[in-house]
C-alpha cells in the first residue's frame, strides 16, 4: 500500500479523515470492509471477494477524479444490456 505509516496513523486516531477511495484502496490491500470502516455496518472481513487489480483501483480513481468522466459512467450504468453493441460501435466511432 502506498500510504505513509504515519497517514495511516493519523487516520485510524481521527485526526486525518478517512475517505472513500483510503477505504476502498484499504479493503484491496488487507479484506476490511471498505463500507465497515465508512459506516460501520456489515462484516468487517470480507470474505471470498475477488480482489481488484493495482490497474483496476488506478482506472476506478480516474473515473472518479473527473466529474465528466464520472457522470457518463453512471450514465452508462443505466443502459439495457441489449443496447451495449449499439453503444460500443458508437463510442468505437468516436474514438476514431
Amino acid at each position: 500500500m502506498k500510504i505513509h505509516h504515519t497517514n495511516l496513523y493519523r487516520v485510524a486516531a481521527g485526526k486525518r479523515p478517512l475517505t472513500s477511495t483510503f477505504a476502498v484502496n484499504f479493503e484491496h490491500h488487507t479484506n476490511i470492509s471498505s463500507v465497515w470502516l465508512t459506516t460501520g455496518e456489515g462484516d468487517m472481513i470480507k470474505a471470498n471477494v475477488e480482489i481488484f487489480s493495482d490497474e483496476e483501483i488506478r482506472f476506478f480513481y480516474m473515473i472518479k477524479k473527473n466529474p465528466k468522466l464520472y457522470e457518463l459512467v453512471k450514465l452508462l450504468t443505466k443502459v439495457k444490456k441489449d443496447s451495449y453493441e449499439l453503444l460500443k460501435g458508437l463510442i468505437l466511432k468516436l474514438i476514431k
